[in-house]
């Protein structure tokens, strides 16, 4: 048959060296370089084992590291497959140096070690920056949740009290059951073993049921002190957040994405279920971790919040682009014809039907925390379409923002053709690297547990992402190059 015929297993071949099976152009060489670079230039930011002469030797962490790149930007998270992978993968063999550290070796270093593993990612942001591939004049911000390493059902104060009393009127049976010795016929049914003892099977029960409802205990303790109405037992700093795959314990990963090459600016963890209060922190941690403040900022609609706009906008020369959201009481006005022009001379607003609303209140907090003047209508009993604008006995109302006159003019600017190119470049900016990480993460994005060590893995994910977008940008030999080049020494 014409076939193209496999080499024979038994036949010796010349031996070559790791160096030599891996390409010039292999990505791993890029991952040598720059955490090697790093930790040379930086060694006392690292948790260096191995100082005594005595008992067995330590792996160093660019080692750990090296490993856990390289299996983050190949999907491959879990510390048991990435010791797998130290046996069989040929380019792991040569970015290790041949060395072949066990799974909890592996697992250790990831939870051990999130300073060193969030300064080098830092540190890989500002050589883009420095070297130009994140220039932070136009930078999109947007979050997401990532599901957290716990189960779906969380504890409730009102679930903890159900299942505590379940316990306990379960345990006093098994008690009373012990204390008359009931023998015979009930215990032969629980245990197969007849031999042993026969109360111990019950005893152990008893022991059992009471672990578990101090256990109950202690997260009805933790709900109370820490103010919450709802907690994961395995990870309590997750919070419960509504996502595509209903509500869920969870993280929010808000990130913000340079538009010159799609490279992660930042990308920080927090447990707020929305992104209304976020817009404002997230540029202050890029202006703080790289030294940018960008020229532009498009966002979506769940970052409308007035006041962080207002404050971005006045102290920097940063412009926002953050759809309003609209109030439910504008549409419908705007459904039934109503309307309303604001009179600044006489400090009053009149509607479409000659009505005048008149200055009742200053200076009051509404529902979320604006500061707002109140006007109020006294004439609304006798206007024909009152039962389209209001159902108030005391006339409609309108709250006035106090900065209403910068509100219509960041309205008006959203509505110009500037505003929806920028709607549809932030899709373009953050969709790619949430798309990207989350497949490399598969069905369980998280394996870590606790707000820090979820950041841990996050900063890998997006160091993985801004590499393979770099080493698809240039050529190795220019990366390698520049990473030799540059001054990686931190003051």
């Amino acid at each position: 048959m014409h076939y193209i015929e496999a080499e024979n297993r038994q036949q010796c071949t010349m031996g070559f060296s790791l160096d030599e099976i891996i390409s010039i152009d292999n990505a791993v060489r890029i991952i040598d370089a720059i955490v090697e670079e790093i930790y040379k230039s930086n060694t006392e930011r690292f948790d260096l084992k191995g100082k005594k002469e005595i008992g067995r030797r330590a792996y160093k962490p660019t080692t750990l590291l090296k490993l856990y790149l390289y299996g983050y930007i190949n999907s491959i998270s879990s510390s048991r497959k990435l010791e797998i992978e130290t046996y069989r993968n040929i380019e792991m063999m040569w970015l290790l140096g041949n060395l072949k550290p066990d799974h909890k070796t592996i697992s250790d270093y990831r939870k051990d070690n999130s300073d060193s593993i969030r300064f080098v990612t830092i540190e890989f942001r500002r050589f883009l920056k420095t070297k130009g591939y994140i220039d932070g004049k136009i930078v999109g911000v947007d979050g997401s949740k990532i599901k957290a390493n716990a189960k779906r059902d969380m504890l409730t104060l009102e679930r903890i009290e159900k299942r505590t009393h379940r316990l306990e009127e379960e345990l006093e049976n098994y008690l009373t059951r012990l204390s008359n010795n009931d023998t015979t016929d009930d215990l032969n049914e629980e245990q197969d073993n007849q031999d042993g003892d026969k109360g111990e099977h019950l005893l152990k029960k008893v022991i059992t049921l009471q672990q578990q409802i101090e256990k109950l205990e202690r997260e009805k303790k933790f709900l109370e002190e820490h103010n919450k109405k709802s907690c994961a037992p395995s990870d309590h700093d997750a919070m419960l957040m509504k996502t595509r795959d209903g509500k869920m314990p969870a993280y929010n990963m808000e990130t913000a994405v340079d538009s010159k090459h799609q490279m992660i600016a930042v990308a920080d963890v927090v447990t707020d279920c929305s992104d209304i209060n976020q817009l404002e922190p997230t540029l202050n941690r890029l202006n703080e971790q790289i030294s940018i403040v960008p020229e532009e900022v498009p966002a979506d609609k769940g970052f409308y919040n007035i006041s962080q706009l207002q404050n971005i906008e006045s102290q920097n020369k940063t412009k926002c682009f953050v759809p309003p959201v609209v109030d439910m009481n504008t549409k419908k006005d705007k459904e039934a014809g109503i309307s309303f022009e604001y009179d600044s001379e006489k400090c009053e607003y009149t509607c479409s039907e000659g009505k005048r609303l008149k200055l009742i209140q200053k200076n009051r907090k509404d529902r979320e925390d604006k500061i707002v003047d109140v006007y109020q209508c006294k004439e609304c009993n006798n206007c024909k379409i009152k039962h389209k604008c209001t159902k108030s006995k005391v006339g409609r109302v309108i709250n006035r923002h106090k900065e209403q006159l910068w509100l219509d003019k960041y309205k008006e600017r959203m509505k110009g053709t500037k505003a929806k190119l920028m709607k549809q470049l932030r899709k373009e900016l953050v969709e790619h690297p949430f798309g990207t990480i989350k497949y490399w993460m598969g069905k369980i994005p998280i394996l870590l547990r606790g707000k820090i060590k979820v950041q841990t893995e996050i900063d890998i994910y997006t160091t993985c992402y801004n590499l393979k977008r770099l080493i698809n940008i240039e050529k190795n030999e220019i990366l390698m190059q520049m990473i030799r080049n540059h001054n990686w020494k931190v003051a």
